[in-house]
This record gives C-alpha cells, sequence and structure tokens, in this order.
C-alpha cells in the first residue's frame, strides 16, 4: 500500500487530539530535532499526561520518530505523518475528499490522483525533497543556508509552496500550466492534465510546431508572468494527444530580474535544442531568443 493511502486512511481513524500532538511536534520542530514531550504538550495546548499517551500511541502506529540520545526523550515527524496533516488540513479546507492511484514518481516529488467535494479528478503532487536531490535544488539551499539544523520535511513544504506561487503567478495568463487548487504542507493539489512526457511519446509529426509552442510559453513565462522555469526539458513538458505543449514542474523557478537570469534561461532553451536536435534533427537560434528576452542589457549580464 502507497504511504500516502496510509496517511488518508489515519486522518479518518486519528483522534483529534492525535492531530494536535503531530501539530505541537511540527511546531517544536522549528527549534528542536527531536521535540521534547514538554514542549509537545505546551504548543498542542494538552495536558503532560495525556500528551504521553498519545505520544505512546501514535509512535505504536509508526508515524513518529522517538530518540533518547540527547539527554532527553524526544520525538520527531516522519514523511507519513506529514502526509497525515497535509492531508487532514486539505480535506478541512474542502479542497479534497480522497485520494486514488499513482500518476507517477520521481526523485523529487510523487503525483497521485486526487477527487474534490464535487466529484472532480484532480492531481495531487507531494513533494518529497531529500538529501540527494536536495544537493541539486538550488533555490531551496538559498532559502534554508542560515538554519541551524535542517528539517527534510520543511524543505518539501518549501518546494510545494514555490511552486505553487509559480502556478498562481502563471494562472491570469492562460498558458497551457496546470492550475493550481489548493497547497498545505508539502501537497500541492492542481488541476488534471491528459497527456504524456516528452521523453515517453511517439515520433511526433510536426516537431518543429512542437518546438515553437515551447518557445512561446516560455517567452510569455518570462516577459508576462517574470519568471525562468529553470528545470526545462523533456521530461517536465507534456504531450496532449493532439500534439498540443503543456508544461509542469516549477518548484525551481526564479525571477526574471534574477542576477543570473540570463544563464538560467539559456540552460532551459539548450535542453530544449539539445533534446529535439538529437531526436528530430531540427534546432532553433538560442542566441536570437536571448537577444530578444533580455536586449541591449545581455553583454552586461554576460560579464557575471
Amino acid at each position: 500500500m502507497p504511504q500516502i493511502f496510509r496517511a488518508a486512511n489515519l486522518v479518518r481513524e486519528l483522534d483529534k487530539e492525535d492531530l494536535r500532538i503531530l501539530t505541537g511536534i511540527e511546531l517544536g520542530m522549528r527549534r528542536f530535532q527531536f521535540v521534547p514531550v514538554e514542549q509537545i504538550s505546551f504548543y498542542a495546548r494538552i495536558n503532560r499526561s495525556e500528551t504521553q499517551f498519545r505520544l505512546d500511541k501514535i509512535h505504536q502506529i509508526g508515524i513518529l520518530q522517538r530518540s533518547s540520545q540527547l539527554g532527553y526523550i524526544g520525538y520527531q515527524l516522519i514523511s507519513e505523518s506529514y502526509d497525515v496533516l497535509a492531508l487532514n488540513a486539505l480535506v478541512e479546507k474542502n479542497i479534497v475528499v480522497a485520494v486514488g492511484d499513482a500518476i507517477g514518481r520521481g526523485k523529487e516529488s510523487d503525483v497521485f490522483f486526487g477527487k474534490t467535494p464535487d466529484g472532480n479528478d484532480v492531481a495531487l503532487k507531494i513533494h518529497r525533497i531529500g538529501q540527494t536531490s536536495f544537493r541539486k535544488v538550488r533555490k531551496l539551499r538559498n532559502y534554508v543556508k542560515n538554519r541551524r539544523h535542517i528539517s527534510w520535511l520543511y524543505v518539501s513544504r518549501l518546494s510545494a509552496e514555490s511552486e505553487y506561487e509559480a502556478l498562481k503567478r502563471i494562472e491570469p495568463l492562460n498558458l497551457n500550466v496546470p492550475k493550481a487548487l489548493g497547497q498545505n504542507r508539502h501537497i500541492v493539489v492542481m488541476e488534471l492534465i491528459d497527456g504524456n512526457d516528452l521523453s515517453l511519446i511517439p515520433p511526433l509529426t510536426d516537431p518543429m510546431d512542437v518546438v515553437n509552442q515551447i518557445l512561446r510559453i516560455v517567452e510569455a513565462l518570462f516577459t508576462e508572468a517574470h519568471l525562468i522555469h529553470c528545470d526545462l526539458g523533456e521530461f517536465n513538458i507534456v504531450m496532449a494527444a493532439d500534439e498540443q505543449v503543456q508544461l509542469i514542474d516549477f518548484p525551481q523557478w526564479e525571477e526574471s530580474t534574477h542576477p543570473n537570469a540570463l544563464s538560467y534561461l539559456a540552460r532551459d532553451l539548450q535542453n530544449i535544442q539539445h533534446f529535439f536536435l538529437k531526436n528530430y534533427e531540427v534546432t532553433f537560434d538560442v542566441d536570437e531568443f536571448l537577444d530578444r528576452m533580455f536586449g541591449s542589457e545581455r553583454s552586461q549580464l554576460e560579464k557575471y
């Protein structure tokens, strides 16, 4: 059973006091790697004896980590308890009511079908940033560089918040990018899109048209949403059956005014150019595109 299914069951089975205990641990993890029982009791606003009773119960279920290595007994959330808190919040906000089958799994996220209160299918993207992927996510490293200790749960939350912010900024432009419907902690709920990764589809009938679609979206993101994808490639371009392009996966985006914007945009474009040149022997002029985006500022930016 996928972890998220068990978490969905626990949302229904746990008492509201159990959820308060989990939230208390979450708050305490801002200061402690393992949160002392006294602090959990304080944050959860539950007396000490009941706090310990519920900690023992939740730990026995298997969704808490306990340690006595620091001179006291402390508790820490794990990814499954974080799933419980996020799903519970999304249910309380009437954003989702059920979790369905897996859509896809990657190194930095899992995506599942979800169901809204009115019966519509949506996508639940669960960000799961670990130590390996964290080293690759420059934007997240900048967020946490001054923290004394890093919780991977917190880093996953930052990743989800970053993607949600980008999707909401893009939404008014009516581009082929999924619409964000809600977000809590490390889970983003978004519009379900139909198609397959560009890397997986059969040969395109008109590859140059697809290239031009991609470039139009990239240009609109830069000039109207004022952002750069920063991780664009064949694995986060989804093709519909009619060969319409849809862009996904935005947690690493950066502002178009970022000091390294030129190199970030150039890398995205070069990734696309490389894929189409290798697979379809079609190309486009990266330099011309960059000149249009940056104009006379390009030569100055290239010095950095």
